[in-house]
């Protein structure tokens, strides 16, 4: 540790989008460890309530970090830098987009620098499959380098990719346009994606498995009613029967399932579109799960059935702040944007897909109560459209 280091107050430390411990007191923060990059730039490690740790920087610390993996004797034994090119002269960085579960920054134009704020132990999913697929698929950003501290995963450096659109903001537009055109597309990458991580290794679900999908799926559910509003948890309490047999197909699929490795949480917003380009970013899994569970192998259709879920979130959204009054419009373009998914993604087990978009939407309320209580309408505007949905 480092004295002189500024540790952020439990206020502070809420108010930051991505401090997932929303639901809970924050009762003490302590520095764990600290590493200086020069010129006022830090990497600080702080242990919440003696249990979670989170990133806290000060300075420039991108481009910072890109010069500490020219400069190993900046560098204490509990970090690693991997493949860390250094900065070139006068180049300076800017963060891009907004913080959610990490934050981002563009070194120069060229290289993207991402911040794992909230840490866990063992080989980041993220580093890993970016680094498995960089030279394999033209929709994955090539991988540029990593930091780790003692086997934790603080940051990914991955090729930036200039003129890009956010995906809410490209689709955003398309739902008021009533425009599909990128779907089918993107179901076809969503594929080729697919087939590229069965080369990390792939095996068949057994009943084991399909159990535990359920046992998740249940302890989830269970976890959303304690966790929501009280409203928010009279409304799904009312539904519980009918979710419950929703998430009882997790262990009777029409085929065995095939576990591998996964996006684990694609939906709109991790697609950036450049000109003509579409592109696949954040293979960081769902926040709110641990990194064992994010790295573990699973069904390619938890991703699927996670894109088909945000195109209605994204639907919510853009009749909530964006364009309200036109719900059938909008209705209509969720319907549509899915047929165009499926059409260019290809055959799926229905029956698996439906559950695991019950299992989605629950976590999606786990979301917005950890991370973002304001999301809140959107999970509960994606429940009740799959409510009234027959399957």
């Amino acid at each position: 540790m480092t004295a002189g280091i500024a540790l952020p107050t439990a206020e502070e430390l809420a108010a930051t989008r991505w401090f997932g411990g929303k639901a809970a007191a924050i009762r003490t923060i302590e520095l764990e460890d600290t590493l200086e990059l020069g010129d006022g730039a830090a990497i600080s490690i702080l242990l919440v309530n003696g249990a979670d740790r989170y990133v806290w920087t000060a300075g420039p610390v991108a481009a910072a970090i890109m010069g500490s993996g020219m400069a190993p004797s900046r560098v204490s034994d509990s970090w690693q830098f991997r493949h860390v090119g250094g900065p070139r002269p006068g180049e300076t960085e800017r963060p891009i987009g907004v913080d959610q579960s990490n934050t981002s920054y563009v070194v120069g134009e060229r290289v993207v620098v991402k911040l794992f704020r909230r840490l866990w132990p063992g080989t980041h999913p993220e580093i890993e499959i970016v680094e498995y697929l960089s030279g394999r698929v033209d929709s994955v950003p090539a991988f540029a380098g990593a930091v780790e501290w003692r086997g934790h995963g603080v940051a990914l450096l991955q090729e930036y990719v200039p003129g890009g659109r956010h995906g809410w903001t490209w689709c955003s537009e398309a739902v008021i346009a009533g425009d599909v055109a990128n779907m089918q597309r993107l179901g076809a990458i969503s594929a080729e994606l697919h087939a590229a991580l069965r080369g990390m290794g792939e095996a068949a679900a057994g009943p084991d498995v399909l159990r535990a999908w359920h046992e998740a799926a249940d302890a989830q559910l269970a976890r959303v009613l304690d966790t929501v509003p009280a409203d928010v948890a009279e409304e799904l309490e009312h539904a519980l029967p009918r979710i419950r047999a929703e998430l009882a197909a997790l262990v009777a699929p029409d085929d065995s399932p095939t576990l591998q490795r996964v996006h684990g949480d694609l939906h709109i917003g991790q697609i950036l579109a450049a000109g003509d380009r579409l592109v696949v970013l954040d293979f960081e899994g769902e926040p709110a799960r641990p990194v064992a569970d994010r790295a573990a192998p699973g069904t390619a259709l938890r991703d699927v059935a996670a894109m088909l879920r945000s195109f209605d979130h994204i639907g919510r959204y853009v009749e909530h702040e964006l364009w309200s009054g036109h719900r059938a419009n909008i209705e209509r373009w969720i319907d549509a944007a899915r047929t165009a998914f499926l059409a260019g993604y290809g055959p799926v087990d229905a029956t698996l897909l439906r559950a695991l978009e019950f299992e989605k939407e629950c976590y999606e309320f786990t979301y917005a109560a950890d991370f973002d209580p304001s999301w809140m309408y959107a999970a509960r505007g994606g429940m009740r459209w799959l409510l009234e949905q027959d399957g």
